[in-house]
């Protein structure tokens, strides 16, 4: 009986302990990937001050009305094409922090389902009565989490 005891102890500690680590990982992928916004932000920041900076000083500068309509409009149109670089690079962001943010789901989810099926095998091997309706309460809603996860991942499925 302690063997037993001792395995349902055991799995259950490789549960928490890969939940833990689950929740690590998840939280340092969201992490990280705020970072490179924020980072993205920053550089956005810098380079549209110094732009106006250059952009004052020349319209500051020009002394007829024409050449500061031209510049006027030259600087328009460079500030338009930093707006769409800088859209394009926050989609390439973006979309790299949600691949980054599933490859981690899924990989946690396998190691989390890993180790609740060890935990499900040691209660199957607990020879009390009392366990077949513990087991038997595991399995429906874990089932079906398994299920909706396969239909939501697996377009085919």
């Amino acid at each position: 009986m302690f063997s037993y005891s001792e395995q349902l102890s055991q799995a259950a500690k490789a549960i928490c302990t890969t939940q833990l680590s689950s929740a690590q990982a998840v939280t340092e992928t969201a992490y990280q990937g705020g970072a490179r916004l924020i980072e993205l932000q920053l550089d956005a920041a810098r380079s549209a001050l110094a732009a106006s900076t250059v952009a004052a000083q020349q319209l500051l500068s020009a002394r007829d009305p024409k050449p500061l309509l031209q510049l006027s409009r030259t600087q328009s149109q460079l500030a338009m094409e930093r707006i769409g670089s800088y859209g394009r690079q926050a989609k390439e962001v973006t979309q790299e922090n949600q691949e980054n943010f599933t490859a981690v789901t899924k990989g946690e989810f396998a190691a989390s389902r890993q180790k609740f099926g060890e935990l499900l095998h040691a209660l199957k091997e607990t020879p009390f009565p009392l366990i077949n309706p513990f087991n038997n309460f595991l399995k429906s809603p874990f089932g079906a989490a398994d299920e909706g996860y396969d239909k939501n991942t697996r377009p085919d499925h």
